[in-house]
């Protein structure tokens, strides 16, 4: 089976957010298991990424030499029009006329992309249910749906020295900073916990993106180290006492949150808001507690309250059951089902 992954941004930076770190990891994943397996994107030149993933340019390309194709995000599938075989898109979240509320910038975009999803696409893959009841609902049944969720490497790097230069408790936010909401708690919440425990983000302030109505300014109180690659993050993740999720909204289908899987991969217990998608993973691990949707007194409770040592005692067997059941072999082995399946 000859697969195309079709990327719309470079494939060559460094792999330091998730849809990056995704998508190597798929593709590896898919040449491991004996797949022709290709990135597609509109760069300038053909090359080749760890010495095992192909990369192609888009431009020339004839897109028929693939067996099938498989889309990464909405912006994607503006790039298969030339394509005759199966199609596979992949999305985060649906959007409607309404909602998710932060998407309202780019809503007619993204509409559109959808419309031509529902067109040319044989398969979906979602996160979560949610999101695939709401595509059923505004496009129908007439693509093969599969729920391949994100996931986490079966390997990670050995545990090196602490990056932390601080001997009060750190509570680690890792990703996107995605709402004004969501920034609103961060900041409050390390006001509230200033001088018991810290709280140092890695990744990206991306509230500015999604058209805050005030400045998406991160407090002086939170330590920020900024997007790192993901080799340098495990240690991030490793020192630190416990691992902050935060709702973007009030909507469970727009609250998929990856970070989830890398804070339980790791080992490290999770605080998590209500309405997260993920905290299934909570649920599945007991590692980690979750507090009321907008609760504030809530999360500063529980974030004193948390016994992490008794909750690092079994880290290991929590680490253990991340990769045998949500690694990324796992969620290539689904998407390789899925591909047969339409073939």
């Amino acid at each position: 089976m000859r697969i195309g992954v079709v990327f719309h941004k470079n494939p060559y930076a460094p792999p330091k957010g998730i849809d990056l770190i995704r998508l190597r990891s798929i593709v590896r994943g898919l040449i491991k298991k004996g797949q022709e397996a290709e990135i597609i994107a509109p760069v300038d030149r053909d090359g080749m990424i760890e010495d095992i993933i192909p990369v192609r340019r888009l431009s020339g390309l004839d897109l028929n030499r693939y067996n099938i194709l498989k889309t990464s995000y909405h912006e994607s599938i503006k790039y298969v029009d030339n394509f005759d075989g199966p199609i596979v898109s992949r999305i985060v979240r649906v959007v409607d006329e309404k909602y998710p509320e932060r998407d309202e910038r780019f809503r007619k975009s993204l509409l559109q992309c959808q419309e031509v999803m529902a067109q040319k696409s044989a398969g979906m893959i979602f996160n979560n249910e949610a999101n695939a009841e709401r595509w059923r609902r505004d496009y129908g049944n007439r693509q093969k749906i599969a729920i391949i969720p994100s996931g986490c490497p079966a390997k990670i790097p050995p545990k090196g020295k602490n990056p932390y230069s601080t001997s009060s408790p750190v509570l680690l936010f890792l990703g996107s900073i995605a709402s004004e909401r969501m920034l609103n708690m961060l900041n409050d919440a390390a006001a509230r916990l200033a001088g018991v425990a810290e709280i140092h983000f890695v990744g990206l302030n991306k509230v500015g993106m999604y058209g805050a109505a005030s400045p998406a300014t991160i407090s002086e109180a939170i330590i920020s180290h900024g997007e790192l690659p993901e080799a340098e993050v495990w240690d991030y993740i490793r020192f630190a006492q416990m691992g902050v999720a935060i709702a973007a909204g009030p909507h469970p289908f727009d609250n998929d949150l990856s970070k989830m899987f890398s804070y339980l991969r790791g080992g490290l217990p999770i605080l998590a808001e209500e309405r997260i998608a993920t905290n299934y993973l909570i649920k599945e691990t007991g590692h980690g507690c979750i507090f009321k949707y907008d609760d504030l007194d809530g999360l500063v409770a529980r974030a004193l309250q948390m016994n992490t040592t008794e909750l690092s005692q079994r880290a290991e067997k929590v680490m253990n059951h991340m990769v045998r059941n949500h690694s990324w072999t796992r969620r290539v082995e689904a998407m390789v089902q899925l591909f047969r399946s339409l073939l």
